[in-house]
């Protein structure tokens, strides 16, 4: 069965890998033995998508999600003030999150859900996505260089742990209709 990507709502959050409903890494910025993440991540997604809208991506296959994704402006991530490299350009939406469960990683399964959401982006008329790097990563909450490289973000502003990536995908002139067609071709294509 192929992979299907929806948006996430508050009907639908409750489907993300356990992970990411567990993690509100990016969302807050405090450490507290109490928090209740799914909680916390329910409200994040609750204001974020009354405020701006569409802001995170499923990968479904049947009834279960596999991959998540979330995105929206830096203001939304309070964590990005902890990193040295975090002023996101006013032209771009900020990746947060990009996982994909072990097991079906290596599969261009993250490279679709960056598509989908790069489509989204361009449709709303934002020109790039933004994220920050780990050059060592651990699995920790901060995406991997070397995976945002592959999926074409090209290094914004350097740092040695933690540079700040960015995938452009509409130039000012062009339509969003026309970028849309562009980020399809120029993203790695997924291999089932």
């Amino acid at each position: 069965m192929k992979p299907v990507v929806v948006d996430v709502d508050l009907l639908n959050l409750h489907r993300a890998p356990k992970e990411c409903l567990t993690s509100v890494f990016w969302e807050i910025d405090e450490e507290a033995e109490d928090l209740d993440p799914f909680f916390h991540k329910e409200e994040w997604f609750s204001s974020t998508l009354l405020e701006w809208g569409r802001c995170g991506k499923l990968m479904t296959e049947g009834n279960a999600a596999h991959g998540f994704a979330q995105y929206a402006p830096p203001t939304l991530f309070p964590r990005l003030e902890r990193f040295p490299r975090r002023e996101i350009s006013r032209d771009a939406v900020y990746l947060g999150y990009c996982f994909v469960e072990e097991g079906r990683r290596g599969r261009g399964r993250g490279t679709t859900l960056v598509r989908d959401v790069a489509r989204d982006v361009v449709e709303r008329g934002y020109l790039a996505l933004e994220a920050v790097g780990d050059r060592e990563w651990d699995g920790s909450w901060v995406l991997p260089e070397a995976f945002l490289s592959k999926c074409g973000f090209r290094v914004l502003r350097e740092h040695p742990k933690y540079p700040l990536l960015r995938l452009d995908l509409m130039e000012r002139a062009e339509s969003p209709s026309v970028a849309t067609e562009r980020v399809a071709l120029r993203l790695p294509a997924f291999q089932g």
